[in-house]
């Protein structure tokens, strides 16, 4: 785990009365293939995102041939608009409260929530700036500067049906390494086309003159530390 986990998740000890799932930054220790994330991670930090997903596809297609490799080329289908108006009411819902300085969201835990993916989010008064080795002010924050509503993601509903059965096929001898390393590379395209489209509503945002358009916009799949700031 990293700095900023562990000082994450002890404040969220102390706040979990008020603190949802969306702002508890920890690393999914056993299910994340990191080995696999670090090659892609400098790019997804540049905001180089077609950059990491032509990495991460081209992996994946080295890979003797499985369902997840159906990944390859699709994207969520949710119009940028759709996300970009979602944003924008959370903005100016908050905005009656404070001054927003940044905004933070997240794709929930796919891998094991496989009924609905969906984003959520979090404003913040003050813009704690991007430091993976130190990301306590994420969690200063309360419920009513929270998102009530989650923008659902759609267009992969066949990969949640995937990720769905993975138990299944484990406890069934049907699972095989190669099945494991498809599911990994399947599972760092999905987090880099999620970053591609937040990176997108916020561009659009910008286009369209929208107040939230130059403030900082942070993101990253939920229970998974490495943020990017666009």
């Amino acid at each position: 785990m990293s700095a900023s986990s562990a000082v994450a998740s002890q404040a969220l000890e102390a706040l979990a009365v008020n603190i949802p799932r969306q702002v508890q930054i920890i690393y999914k220790d056993t299910k994340m293939n990191f080995d696999f994330a670090e090659q892609i991670n400098s790019d997804l930090e540049n905001l180089d995102f077609q950059k990491a997903i032509s990495t991460a596809e081209k992996e994946l297609s080295n890979i003797a041939t499985t369902a997840f490799h159906e990944i390859i080329g699709k994207t969520f289908t949710n119009p940028t608009d759709d996300l970009v108006n979602w944003m924008d009411s959370f903005y100016k819902e908050i905005s009656k409260k404070m001054v927003v300085k940044a905004m933070y969201f997240e794709m929930n835990e796919f891998d094991i929530n496989t009924d609905v993916w969906y984003i959520d989010g979090v404003a913040y008064k003050e813009d704690g700036g991007l430091d993976l080795e130190d990301m306590e002010w994420l969690s200063d924050c309360k419920s009513d500067v929270m998102t009530t509503k989650e923008f659902v993601l759609t267009g992969y509903e066949k990969f949640q049906n995937l990720f769905e059965t993975i138990e299944e096929k484990e406890e069934n001898d049907e699972w095989t390494d190669e099945m494991q390393d498809a599911r990994d590379w399947c599972e760092q395209i999905i987090i880099s086309r999620f970053m591609e489209i937040m990176k997108k509503a916020h561009e659009a945002a910008k286009e369209r003159k929208l107040d939230w358009g130059n403030i900082p916009v942070y993101f990253t799949e939920h229970a998974y530390d490495f943020i990017v700031k666009s």
